[in-house]
């Protein structure tokens, strides 16, 4: 790809840091839109080198605009909805944890559905057990 546009963009004479600052957003944004000649090839550029990064690690201003518009133009041209807007459809995706376990346990609570006493019983568990060790991963011990 032929980068000599880079040469001629408005941000090469500015602090690199204005495109990364949360103070700065509104200006690094003004600077891209209204005023680089090149704002076409830097989105292209851009696009094209975060092709392979998730949606919510792209970071700064580039061609005046932030991470996550970039991340919808990306999929807009994948033809999808970018992850933070979509929503799995009931019936899809992975299906809940089944009874009997914490992560069933915290369902119940976080959809205010009734808690069974498998649900509690998993959550008693999962709980003694951290009281124990003092850790939440997985024990080895049973």
């Amino acid at each position: 790809m032929e980068r000599e546009w880079e040469l001629r963009a408005l941000c090469r004479g500015y602090d690199p840091e204005i495109w990364f600052s949360t103070e700065t957003v509104a200006q690094a944004k003004a600077l891209c839109m209204q005023e680089c000649p090149v704002q076409e090839e830097c989105l292209e550029a851009t696009l094209a080198r975060e092709s392979q990064t998730a949606d919510t690690s792209r970071a700064g201003i580039f061609a005046g605009l932030t991470g996550a518009q970039r991340a919808a133009v990306a999929a807009e041209r994948r033809g999808q909805l970018p992850v933070a807007a979509t929503t799995a459809p009931p019936g899809s995706g992975r299906p809940p944890a089944p009874c009997g376990t914490r992560s069933a346990y915290n369902r119940h609570l976080r959809k205010g559905e009734p808690v069974d006493a498998a649900c509690r019983a998993a959550n008693n568990r999962a709980y003694a057990e951290y009281r124990a060790t003092g850790s939440t991963k997985a024990s080895t011990r049973r």
